[in-house]
């Protein structure tokens, strides 16, 4: 999670001594210096598309606007943000629906003593989930590396066009490459080179000859 001095809030709230109340709460936590206060529905849109926040707060009714409607432009324009709600009193059946409609959480004005610590829980949780999407993105990435290289291996395994003069291979796009280039390109081997016995003999007659069966001149 980054540092509490960089979070950058979201808050719609039409009421000023509200707003002030709910800073306050955040400033104990260092989490005040980035505070972006909105109204309405077009300004909320503007300070979507301006910069991602780390975390929205918002009232339940405004209004020109209300927290539904936010929290459904939030999922599609940023879900991942964790949205809470932070509101007057609600009866059961609305806080039920506030949840199961995809609020994080939700928090009481009249008890913003909670607030700090439900914001605090609903980052840890984002970056965890955060950390799951690198770590679920990585390991499909190595899924396709390691079919990229299955197809290689397969390919080698395959019928391979070969020069029956120079040797060289023709690849799927239909050029001829040194048998050292192809196999360095398609298997990822590093090739080094030597001489083979019977290259030797034809070579260089003579020098595996043991000592004793070599003619004196």
């Amino acid at each position: 999670m980054p540092a509490n001095t960089d979070i950058q809030v979201l808050l719609i709230e039409d009421d000023h001594n509200d707003a002030e109340l709910i800073a306050r709460e955040l400033r104990r936590a260092g989490m005040d210096r980035n505070i972006r206060c909105v109204d309405n529905r077009d300004d909320f849109l503007r300070a979507l598309a301006e910069k991602t926040p780390d975390i929205i707060l918002s009232d339940h009714g405004l209004p020109q606007f209300d927290g539904f409607s936010a929290m459904t432009i939030a999922k599609e324009k940023c879900g991942h943000v964790p949205f809470l709600f932070v509101t007057g009193l609600l009866g059961e059946e609305v806080i039920i629906e506030t949840l199961t409609r995809g609020a994080t959480d939700y928090v009481l004005k009249n008890h913003l003593s909670k607030l700090l610590p439900a914001v605090e829980r609903a980052l840890r949780e984002a970056e965890e989930r955060r950390k799951r999407r690198e770590a679920e993105a990585e390991r499909e990435q190595l899924i396709v590396e390691l079919q990229d290289a299955l197809a290689r291996v397969k390919t080698l395994s395959g019928l391979l066009p070969i020069c029956s003069s120079c040797k060289k291979i023709r690849d799927d796009k239909g050029y001829w490459n040194r048998l050292e280039t192809y196999l360095q390109e398609h298997s990822g081997a590093t090739l080094t080179h030597g001489i083979c016995p019977e290259c030797v003999q034809k070579l260089y007659p003579g020098v595996l000859d043991e000592p004793g069966d070599r003619t004196s001149a």
